[in-house]
């Protein structure tokens, strides 16, 4: 399912952010950023059964446990170009999508960079996956540098044979680890433009040789063998055609996929504006696809 490319309350928040014209990465420091996203990130959001702070696999973890709890867990990377985003920045998100899902959310508070450059996000989101033993589906999920850290774990676990990973939610992930292309040089989006992105690159993996591997950019690595995956992405997003052939070389290798479009909708904005339209179809969207899961699973298929 598609929204409409005449989005008049995507239209109104990107005229907003134009005349805000607020810090950039290419102007302020990492600490600086993280106070912006502090600030902007929803607060509040559905009660729980149980939240909970612990570590897995010697990482922090936040865990949220809602009221109609139906078995499984969610994985969730929270995004910020490796650089910014929390745990906290995160909570309103979590918190929705363990109501809507019925299932408990593992968000983990992974090192940033540049103080923790790659690979130690990746460690991070690894020590935590490697851990996982669930009564219930299992899956990944993360937006951004989320979606990527969701993608190269899903990848790990398939070469290391654990745990089972049953499905992947990748919303607007960054997986090709490439500001040089074409489709970076497409448009100029209301948020993240390729110079933006590209000094998240440098930031988080400064030593350019580190951007072949795969678990910078996981589109070069082997995707044959990986869980069901929904890829979400955005019009007016230049991550958006990284998505896409991310969707298609998973599908040419086998992998079943499900994608959902917001064409007139733009980065961040599933987590920074949840009570648009698009960001509804896109919950939606992933509802759905966790629940068709589970089915599944629960039939024997």
């Amino acid at each position: 399912m598609t929204a409409p490319h005449d989005d008049p309350e995507m239209a109104a928040i990107a005229s907003a952010l134009a005349a805000a014209d607020g810090p950039s990465i290419l102007t302020h420091d990492a600490g600086v950023m993280r106070a912006v996203l502090s600030g902007l990130s929803p607060k509040g959001g559905p009660e729980m059964a149980m939240v909970e702070d612990r570590r897995v696999g010697g990482v922090p973890v936040r865990v949220y446990t809602p009221a109609a709890k139906v078995g499984g867990a969610v994985i969730l990377f929270h995004g910020g170009g490796w650089t910014v985003g929390s745990v906290a920045d995160y909570d309103h998100f979590a918190r929705s999508l363990a109501e809507l899902t019925g299932r408990r959310i593992l968000s983990v508070e992974y090192r940033l960079a540049p103080e923790n450059p790659f690979p130690a996000a990746v460690e991070d989101a690894w020590a935590v996956v490697r851990e996982m033993e669930e009564d219930g589906p299992l899956f990944l999920l993360g937006d951004s540098a989320g979606g990527n850290l969701a993608a190269v774990t899903a990848q790990m676990a398939r070469d290391r044979g654990a745990p089972r990973i049953d499905g992947q939610i990748l919303i607007y992930p960054s997986v090709a680890g490439d500001v040089d292309g074409d489709a970076m040089h497409a448009f100029v989006p209301p948020i993240m433009a390729r110079e933006e992105i590209a000094a998240y690159y440098d930031l988080y993996v400064p030593d350019r040789a580190d951007r072949f591997d795969i678990r910078f950019a996981p589109l070069s690595g082997r995707l044959d063998g990986l869980p069901p995956t929904l890829v979400v992405t955005a019009g007016r997003d230049l991550l958006a055609d990284e998505g896409a052939r991310y969707a298609d070389a998973l599908s040419r290798a086998g992998v079943p996929v499900t994608r959902h479009e917001e064409p007139a909708a733009f980065h961040a904005f599933l987590t920074l504006f949840p009570a648009t339209q698009a960001a509804g179809r896109s919950r939606g969207a992933i509802r759905d696809f966790l629940a068709g899961i589970a089915d599944r699973k629960a039939g024997g298929a």
